[in-house]
Protein backbone atom coordinates (compact mmCIF):
# COMPACT_ATOMS: atom_id res chain seq x y z
CA UNK A 1 0.00 0.00 0.00
CA UNK A 2 2.45 2.64 1.14
CA UNK A 3 4.49 2.51 -3.13
CA UNK A 4 7.49 5.04 -2.90
CA UNK A 5 6.38 7.38 -5.88
CA UNK A 6 3.54 9.31 -6.78
CA UNK A 7 1.60 10.84 -9.76
CA UNK A 8 0.13 14.97 -9.20
CA UNK A 9 -3.17 14.78 -10.77
CA UNK A 10 -6.33 16.44 -9.77
CA UNK A 11 -7.97 14.86 -6.49
CA UNK A 12 -10.96 13.50 -7.98
CA UNK A 13 -9.85 11.32 -10.40
CA UNK A 14 -6.69 10.51 -8.13
CA UNK A 15 -9.15 9.03 -5.65
CA UNK A 16 -11.36 7.71 -8.25
CA UNK A 17 -8.44 5.67 -9.99
CA UNK A 18 -7.41 4.12 -6.74
CA UNK A 19 -10.66 2.87 -5.66
CA UNK A 20 -12.48 -0.22 -6.62
CA UNK A 21 -16.29 0.08 -7.41
CA UNK A 22 -18.45 -1.45 -4.97
CA UNK A 23 -22.39 -2.28 -4.73
CA UNK A 24 -23.99 1.27 -3.96
CA UNK A 25 -24.81 1.62 -0.12
CA UNK A 26 -27.90 0.31 1.46
CA UNK A 27 -29.49 3.66 2.11
CA UNK A 28 -32.40 4.48 0.23
CA UNK A 29 -31.97 8.07 -2.26
CA UNK A 30 -32.58 11.34 -0.46
CA UNK A 31 -32.00 10.00 3.38
CA UNK A 32 -28.80 11.42 5.06
CA UNK A 33 -27.16 9.07 7.69
CA UNK A 34 -26.74 9.92 11.24
CA UNK A 35 -23.39 11.42 11.84
CA UNK A 36 -21.81 10.37 15.19
CA UNK A 37 -20.94 12.75 17.46
CA UNK A 38 -17.50 13.81 18.72
CA UNK A 39 -16.20 12.30 21.63
CA UNK A 40 -15.72 14.58 24.53
CA UNK A 41 -12.79 16.38 25.58
CA UNK A 42 -11.42 14.08 28.88
CA UNK A 43 -9.86 17.22 31.78
CA UNK A 44 -7.57 14.87 33.03
CA UNK A 45 -6.26 12.67 30.00
CA UNK A 46 -4.66 9.56 30.47
CA UNK A 47 -1.79 10.70 28.95
CA UNK A 48 -0.45 13.82 28.42
CA UNK A 49 2.28 14.89 26.05
CA UNK A 50 4.06 17.63 25.99
CA UNK A 51 7.96 17.03 25.25
CA UNK A 52 9.54 14.78 23.39
CA UNK A 53 10.42 11.57 24.57
CA UNK A 54 8.69 11.93 27.41
CA UNK A 55 4.71 11.76 28.92
CA UNK A 56 2.48 12.02 32.04
CA UNK A 57 0.14 8.74 32.51
CA UNK A 58 -1.97 8.52 35.36
CA UNK A 59 0.41 10.60 37.50
CA UNK A 60 3.36 9.12 36.95
CA UNK A 61 6.15 10.63 34.59
CA UNK A 62 7.29 8.03 31.67
CA UNK A 63 10.67 8.99 29.59
CA UNK A 64 10.68 6.58 26.37
CA UNK A 65 12.70 3.31 27.11
CA UNK A 66 12.10 1.29 24.05
CA UNK A 67 13.91 0.52 20.73
CA UNK A 68 14.79 4.00 18.92
CA UNK A 69 13.72 2.46 15.85
CA UNK A 70 10.70 0.93 17.42
CA UNK A 71 7.49 2.10 18.68
CA UNK A 72 6.67 0.10 21.96
CA UNK A 73 6.97 2.35 25.00
CA UNK A 74 7.04 -0.04 28.21
CA UNK A 75 7.23 2.43 30.33
CA UNK A 76 4.29 3.95 29.14
CA UNK A 77 2.49 0.30 28.98
CA UNK A 78 3.37 0.09 33.10
CA UNK A 79 2.00 2.94 34.20
CA UNK A 80 -1.54 2.90 32.38
CA UNK A 81 -1.87 -0.65 33.96
CA UNK A 82 -4.20 -3.32 33.07
CA UNK A 83 -7.45 -2.23 30.69
CA UNK A 84 -9.85 -4.24 29.64
CA UNK A 85 -10.68 -4.96 26.28
CA UNK A 86 -13.43 -2.30 26.34
CA UNK A 87 -11.48 0.60 28.07
CA UNK A 88 -10.77 3.78 26.00
CA UNK A 89 -7.60 5.33 26.88
CA UNK A 90 -7.55 9.33 26.37
CA UNK A 91 -4.29 10.58 25.13
CA UNK A 92 -3.57 14.66 24.73
CA UNK A 93 -0.84 15.85 22.87
CA UNK A 94 0.52 19.67 22.50
CA UNK A 95 0.59 20.77 18.89
CA UNK A 96 4.88 20.98 19.10
CA UNK A 97 5.29 17.25 19.87
CA UNK A 98 6.53 15.17 17.51
CA UNK A 99 4.51 12.37 15.09
CA UNK A 100 6.80 10.25 16.52
CA UNK A 101 6.00 10.76 20.12
CA UNK A 102 2.72 10.07 19.64
CA UNK A 103 2.50 7.17 17.41
CA UNK A 104 4.51 5.60 20.26
CA UNK A 105 1.42 6.10 22.85
CA UNK A 106 -1.16 5.70 20.45
CA UNK A 107 0.93 2.34 19.51
CA UNK A 108 1.46 1.14 23.05
CA UNK A 109 -2.28 0.91 23.93
CA UNK A 110 -3.05 -0.11 20.02
CA UNK A 111 -5.87 -2.69 21.77
CA UNK A 112 -8.14 -0.24 22.84
CA UNK A 113 -9.83 2.49 21.60
CA UNK A 114 -8.06 5.73 21.84
CA UNK A 115 -9.37 9.50 21.66
CA UNK A 116 -6.65 11.77 21.06
CA UNK A 117 -7.24 15.77 21.88
CA UNK A 118 -5.17 18.34 20.89
CA UNK A 119 -5.73 21.89 20.28
CA UNK A 120 -5.94 23.97 17.03
CA UNK A 121 -4.10 27.00 16.13
CA UNK A 122 -6.40 28.80 17.64
CA UNK A 123 -5.75 27.28 21.01
CA UNK A 124 -9.50 25.57 20.85
CA UNK A 125 -9.51 21.45 21.78
CA UNK A 126 -10.57 18.85 19.35
CA UNK A 127 -11.19 15.19 20.43
CA UNK A 128 -10.86 12.42 17.66
CA UNK A 129 -11.22 8.94 18.15
CA UNK A 130 -8.52 5.98 16.94
CA UNK A 131 -9.90 2.75 16.54
CA UNK A 132 -8.03 -0.02 18.46
CA UNK A 133 -5.77 -2.90 16.30
CA UNK A 134 -8.20 -5.28 14.70
CA UNK A 135 -8.61 -8.06 12.19
CA UNK A 136 -8.20 -6.74 8.41
CA UNK A 137 -11.65 -6.36 6.82
CA UNK A 138 -11.80 -6.12 2.84
CA UNK A 139 -12.86 -3.03 1.14
CA UNK A 140 -11.07 0.34 0.61
CA UNK A 141 -8.53 1.69 2.75
CA UNK A 142 -6.00 4.62 2.47
CA UNK A 143 -3.28 6.28 4.27
CA UNK A 144 -2.57 10.04 4.62
CA UNK A 145 0.99 11.62 4.92
CA UNK A 146 1.66 15.06 5.25
CA UNK A 147 4.99 16.67 3.47
CA UNK A 148 7.16 19.02 4.89
CA UNK A 149 5.85 21.33 2.31
CA UNK A 150 2.11 21.18 4.01
CA UNK A 151 1.07 18.79 0.64
CA UNK A 152 -0.59 15.21 1.44
CA UNK A 153 0.54 12.23 -0.23
CA UNK A 154 -2.57 9.56 0.06
CA UNK A 155 -1.23 6.09 -0.61
CA UNK A 156 -4.42 3.75 -1.87
CA UNK A 157 -4.52 0.50 -3.47
CA UNK A 158 -4.12 1.84 -7.00
CA UNK A 159 -0.98 3.84 -6.03
CA UNK A 160 0.27 7.17 -4.55
CA UNK A 161 -1.58 10.55 -5.52
CA UNK A 162 -0.25 14.14 -4.03
CA UNK A 163 -2.96 16.43 -3.02
CA UNK A 164 -1.70 19.97 -3.06
CA UNK A 165 -2.93 23.53 -3.31
CA UNK A 166 -3.93 26.39 -0.57
CA UNK A 167 -6.39 23.93 1.77
CA UNK A 168 -5.03 20.32 0.94
CA UNK A 169 -6.70 18.85 4.28
CA UNK A 170 -10.42 20.39 3.06
CA UNK A 171 -9.56 19.02 -0.70
CA UNK A 172 -8.96 15.47 0.75
CA UNK A 173 -12.48 15.53 2.95
CA UNK A 174 -14.25 16.66 -0.16
CA UNK A 175 -12.86 14.04 -1.94
CA UNK A 176 -13.44 11.64 0.16
CA UNK A 177 -16.81 12.04 0.70
CA UNK A 178 -17.56 11.55 -3.00
CA UNK A 179 -15.59 8.47 -3.23
CA UNK A 180 -16.69 6.55 -0.45
CA UNK A 181 -19.89 6.61 -2.28
CA UNK A 182 -18.67 4.38 -4.69
CA UNK A 183 -16.31 2.34 -1.95
CA UNK A 184 -17.14 1.98 1.81
CA UNK A 185 -14.33 2.75 3.61
CA UNK A 186 -12.89 0.58 6.20
CA UNK A 187 -9.90 2.72 7.44
CA UNK A 188 -7.80 5.62 6.82
CA UNK A 189 -4.01 5.99 8.46
CA UNK A 190 -3.20 9.41 9.20
CA UNK A 191 0.69 10.23 9.50
CA UNK A 192 4.04 12.34 8.19
CA UNK A 193 6.90 11.68 5.47
CA UNK A 194 9.07 12.30 8.55
CA UNK A 195 9.21 11.20 12.37
CA UNK A 196 10.37 14.33 13.47
CA UNK A 197 7.28 16.24 11.92
CA UNK A 198 5.23 18.29 14.28
CA UNK A 199 1.66 16.49 15.84
CA UNK A 200 -0.67 19.68 15.74
CA UNK A 201 -0.54 19.83 11.31
CA UNK A 202 -0.88 16.02 11.38
CA UNK A 203 -3.94 16.33 13.54
CA UNK A 204 -5.12 19.26 11.24
CA UNK A 205 -6.09 16.93 8.83
CA UNK A 206 -7.75 13.97 10.67
CA UNK A 207 -9.96 16.61 12.08
CA UNK A 208 -10.64 17.93 8.85
CA UNK A 209 -12.06 14.76 7.49
CA UNK A 210 -13.21 13.70 11.03
CA UNK A 211 -15.55 16.81 10.96
CA UNK A 212 -17.00 16.08 7.93
CA UNK A 213 -17.00 12.60 8.10
CA UNK A 214 -16.10 12.28 4.98
CA UNK A 215 -14.69 8.43 5.36
CA UNK A 216 -17.84 7.18 6.59
CA UNK A 217 -17.74 5.19 9.44
CA UNK A 218 -14.16 4.07 8.56
CA UNK A 219 -11.61 3.47 11.93
CA UNK A 220 -9.02 6.10 12.00
CA UNK A 221 -5.32 4.37 12.51
CA UNK A 222 -1.89 6.00 12.79
CA UNK A 223 1.17 4.80 10.80
CA UNK A 224 4.23 5.29 9.47
CA UNK A 225 5.47 5.56 5.67
CA UNK A 226 7.82 2.77 4.78
CA UNK A 227 10.18 5.37 3.63
CA UNK A 228 10.65 6.73 7.04
CA UNK A 229 10.62 3.26 9.01
CA UNK A 230 10.89 0.47 7.14
CA UNK A 231 7.33 -0.51 7.42
CA UNK A 232 4.12 0.37 8.94
CA UNK A 233 2.18 -0.37 11.90
CA UNK A 234 -0.93 -2.90 11.00
CA UNK A 235 -4.34 -1.14 11.35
Amino acid sequence: MMARGWLSLPLAAALGACLPEAPPADVPPGVSVPRMPSPPLAQSPDVDLRDRESAEARGQHVVFDGIAEGLAWPSLEKALGPRGPGDTVTIQAARTVRVIDVLRAAWTVRANDVRIQTPDGAGEMHVVRLGAKGAKSAGCHLAVFLRQDGSLRVAAPGGPREVGGEHPAEALARALESESARCPIKYVAFGAESDDAAWGPVFDVLVAVDGEKAAGEARYVLAQPMRASGRAPPP
